[in-house]
């Protein structure tokens, strides 16, 4: 009788357990993947104009925001963008900054994407 009730019981819980099961990255697995992500990434500029876009699908993370940094490392623009479509082709605005050299960041849960250009 208990060998029934012990085999029923495994029965009712193996199917629980097969899906709990939780994988392990080290932080040089997150980094590599993460330096792949922004080698493919794609900064489309209109100079002239000092407009720039961002494709969302050229990421394969989900952004939560875009910040922009000067020479001296201080915040001057951020757009939170976690609620836009994984489609969208941002249009980021710089032609109300003087020139000089600005990092562009995208922000992820899984770390920051950066990219520096130079206006002139």
């Amino acid at each position: 009788m208990q060998r029934k009730f012990l085999f029923l019981f495994f029965l009712m819980v193996s199917p629980f357990l097969s899906f709990s099961q939780t994988a392990n990255l080290s932080s040089s697995d997150m980094e590599s993947g993460f330096a792949a992500i922004n080698e493919s990434w794609s900064l489309y500029a209109d100079e002239e104009n000092k407009l720039y876009y961002i494709d969302f699908e050229t990421l394969s993370v989900n952004l939560n925001d875009i910040v922009v940094k000067n020479q001296d490392e201080e915040i001057v623009f951020k757009d939170d963008v976690f609620e836009l479509p994984v489609n969208t082709i941002y249009e980021l605005n710089l032609s109300q900054f003087q020139a000089g050299t600005y990092y562009i960041e995208l922000r992820a849960f899984t770390g920051i994407i950066r990219k520096t250009l130079t206006l002139k």
